[in-house]
């Protein structure tokens, strides 16, 4: 058993070229990508989220065989140009093709703001056919979805069906210091996640975080599988950015160089066989 729908993010391959990364990609037997836009992940700008450039990029991926089921184009919705920053990132989600748009959210303290820019989306997600994925940050304070239960929340306050929580089970671990293991938190958010993303994060022993492929990490994913068995799974997306670490848990920092070639394929051999092998055990485990 395979498990959930799997696709690849391209943080995976910071540094590389984007057709080397879809070579490799297609070359292990993927067939679904997830473009990501993070700041402090990978360099971009937002003259990059175009309609044109969506356009281009579709048929790249197309070219290796591959389709972007959902993209990472995180911003901060309480940002003075929130409306406009999210209008685009909604046509440049619909105009690859793809079905979900991921994003932060913002401060809580900003939770009116960030409200009322999603209000207002609404009718241009319902045209695009997108819908809007919330995701739970990895680091800092003071998020307005710091867990699932906090997410789930925010979903029944929204009552939109073009609006959910992409769970990333790596980054409610982290955000609560490795106090909140998402197996137990991910069943308070089941019923509102459309996305998961799958990230995992080790010790290295010096008092930072690494991250890692699914399965040498802190994340019990079979556990995390057993969690979704209640509901039918979302899609899922895989996050392995190997060029970061977390210096003393903190924010995190880029390595000089990219992680080499070989690094990341064997990453993602890895973290492919983990999930699936989890997914199968969940399953196999007596209810």
């Amino acid at each position: 058993m395979d498990g959930p729908a799997l696709s690849v993010s391209t943080v995976a391959f910071d540094g590389h070229p984007l057709d080397v990364a879809l070579e490799v990609l297609a070359a292990l037997g993927m067939t679904g990508v997830e473009p990501a836009f993070i700041r402090g992940y990978v360099d971009f700008d937002e003259r990059d989220l175009g309609v044109e450039d969506a356009a281009a990029l579709r048929r790249r991926l197309a070219a290796h065989g591959l389709t972007a089921p959902a993209v990472s184009a995180h911003f901060d919705l309480s940002h003075p140009d929130a409306p406009a920053m999210l209008a685009r990132r909604i046509g440049f989600t619909a105009g690859l093709g793809a079905a979900i748009l991921i994003t932060n959210a913002g401060p809580a303290a900003d939770e009116c703001a960030i409200l009322r820019v999603i209000e207002g989306a609404l009718p241009e997600l319902e045209a695009a056919g997108v819908t809007l994925a919330l995701e739970n940050p990895g680091h800092g304070t003071g998020d307005l979805i710091g867990n699932g239960r906090v997410g789930a929340a925010l979903m029944a306050r929204i009552n939109h069906p073009g609006v959910g929580l992409n769970y990333d089970a790596g980054n409610v671990f982290t955000y609560s210091g490795g106090g909140t293991r998402p197996d137990d938190d991910l069943p308070h958010a089941l019923r509102h996640v459309v996305h998961l993303h799958l990230k995992d994060i080790a010790d290295d022993g010096a008092g930072a975080w690494r991250f890692c492929p699914l399965g040498e990490g802190l994340i019990d994913w079979t556990a995390v599988a057993r969690a979704l068995a209640a509901r039918p799974a979302p899609p899922c997306g895989l996050e392995l950015p190997l060029r970061l670490r977390r210096p003393g848990r903190g924010d995190p920092v880029r390595a000089p160089d990219p992680a080499p070639l070989e690094t990341i394929r064997a990453g993602l051999a890895a973290s492919r066989a983990h999930w699936a092998a989890a997914c199968a055990a969940s399953l196999a485990e007596p209810s």
